[in-house]
């Protein structure tokens, strides 16, 4: 089950949260399907490899066309706050250290 998880991941990296959770259930059920049919194994297993690829290659396209957020525009914001309350912190202390 980790090509589900890594679809999964790779889904909602690009595309969010909800879709990535349906994409990574919905190739779980494809996999456990594929485990008892004979010969549909290789088949979901190249469409697995084609969605991770064309996720890879074009999600950055796809993300910035529906309005969705990365997660590390996510976490990118809180980071960027506090790093900029850090260095205004440490320019009015080293400011103060100046004075004396």
């Amino acid at each position: 089950m980790l090509p589900a998880l890594i679809v999964g991941a790779l889904t909602a990296w690009y595309l969010g949260i909800r879709l990535g959770v349906i994409v990574a259930i919905a190739t779980a059920i494809a996999l456990l399907i594929a485990a008892f049919v004979p010969g549909l194994s290789i088949t979901v297993y190249a469409l697995v490899i084609a969605w991770a690829a064309a996720l890879y290659f074009f999600g950055p396209k796809l993300s910035k066309a529906s309005g969705k957020t990365t997660m590390s525009g996510v976490f990118g914001s809180p980071f960027t706050q506090a790093s900029a309350w850090a260095k205004r912190l440490y320019a009015q202390a080293m400011g103060s250290e100046k004075k004396k």
